[in-house]
């Protein structure tokens, strides 16, 4: 029941919707102004009937309501979608790109005003970059379904929406063969911290994303079947670092290791034996295989400014993370290793992922494939 207080002319109206994952009380409120020159027990009366209206609507007991504005059924979203149905780090994510592009542009036009051409029109209008807009489009997208399965509005106005396109030269996704043998040798033989490099060849060893590798705990690494099993996922969330699955059902998986990777990690193991024992009980996570110099979680950024300034200067040094996963991947699927093994040791949702993300290697992988037999069939020939 949603409980009323009287605040000079107007009543303050609160309904509880239960509590969020960190068990923090969810309250919705608003406040009713009875029109003037009634009785205070109309009033009153009238009152509590908003009260009702309104918690039915907060609770998801509303009719058809597009005269609501888009900022509402982002708040529902936010209150009674999101903390259940996304990840923590995606909720935060979405809210953080919802308060800075979308609020400002849509937050005070009501739903039913908002349609195609119009999305169109303001996707077009947004001076951020093309990728970004796909971003705050797909926020803008499950906003809307969710309002649509609830029964809020009638239709979702995000059929055929025209986004803005990329006309700049797309950059490589990953180095080719030579370039990542040439970034091996500028790893083996250039001066740098030797625990950064050993995570940046425990990437491109086994094509792990970022977090995966920094969420790794010494209890994933089995030395003895020599496996590496992709239990967590290592996010940071308005600052703080926390600890949780993999991205996807998928991305759990066991990958094998190389007698090289196995003594890479061996070395990082020695390594954080060697810190711990020397920093004491303050060393907070000696479980897990990379952590800070004082034993924190390992910050993903530290990692990717630390490889920025190895780089500066080479011709890579406009290389990521993220393309060191690409690297694994290229140089599978060069030597002929299935589509389906490479989705799977990468942890996609699908082959289709994988085909898609790699649509060019495989593409030049087929035509050494074309050549291969064209020399085969050649050489029978002379014969």
């Amino acid at each position: 029941m949603a409980s009323i207080s009287k605040r000079g002319n107007s009543f303050r109206i609160k309904v509880s919707l239960g509590y969020d994952s960190s068990y923090k009380q969810i309250v919705k409120s608003t406040t009713y102004n009875p029109p003037e020159g009634i009785s205070p027990k109309k009033a009153e009366k009238l009152a509590i009937a908003y009260a009702v209206e309104f918690e039915n609507h907060c609770k998801g007991f509303s009719q058809l309501n597009e005269n609501m504005k888009f900022s509402e059924l982002a708040d529902w979203y936010f209150e009674n979608y999101a903390p259940i149905e996304l990840k923590e780090s995606t909720a935060y994510t979405y809210k953080g790109q919802y308060r800075n592009h979308i609020e400002p542009v849509l937050g005070n036009l009501k739903v039913k005003e908002i349609t195609t051409p119009k999305l169109t029109q303001i996707m077009q209008s947004y001076k951020l970059n093309p990728q970004t807009v796909r971003k705050v489009y797909v926020i803008i997208q499950s906003i809307f379904r969710r309002g649509l399965e609830q029964g809020f509005i009638r239709d979702n106005p995000c059929h055929n929406v025209i986004l803005p396109k990329d006309r700049k030269k797309k950059k490589k996704c990953s180095l080719d063969e030579n370039e990542i043998n040439r970034f091996m040798d500028l790893l083996n033989t250039k001066v740098w911290d030797e625990d950064v490099k050993r995570i940046i060849k425990v990437l491109l060893y086994t094509g792990m994303r970022s977090g995966e590798c920094l969420g790794l705990a010494w209890e994933d690494i089995d030395f003895d079947e020599m496996t590496i099993t992709i239990n967590h996922n290592l996010t940071d969330i308005g600052g703080k670092h926390e600890l949780g699955s993999p991205k996807t059902e998928s991305s759990h998986r066991v990958i094998v290791m190389s007698d090289i990777l196995a003594d890479i990690l061996r070395e990082q193991k020695d390594y954080i034996e060697q810190l711990s024992s020397a920093i004491g009980e303050s060393f907070k996570h000696p479980e897990m295989v990379f952590t800070s110099g004082l034993g924190n979680y390992r910050d993903r950024n530290s990692v990717y400014q630390s490889l920025k300034r190895f780089t500066k200067g080479t011709e890579f040094e406009d290389l990521t993370l993220h393309q060191l996963r690409h690297c694994n991947a290229t140089l599978l699927l060069n030597s002929g290793v299935d589509l389906k093994i490479v989705s799977e040791h990468l942890g996609h949702s699908g082959v289709e992922v994988t085909a898609n993300v790699y649509a060019d290697v495989l593409k030049s992988s087929k035509a050494k494939t074309a050549d291969i037999i064209a020399l085969k069939l050649g050489d029978s020939k002379a014969k």
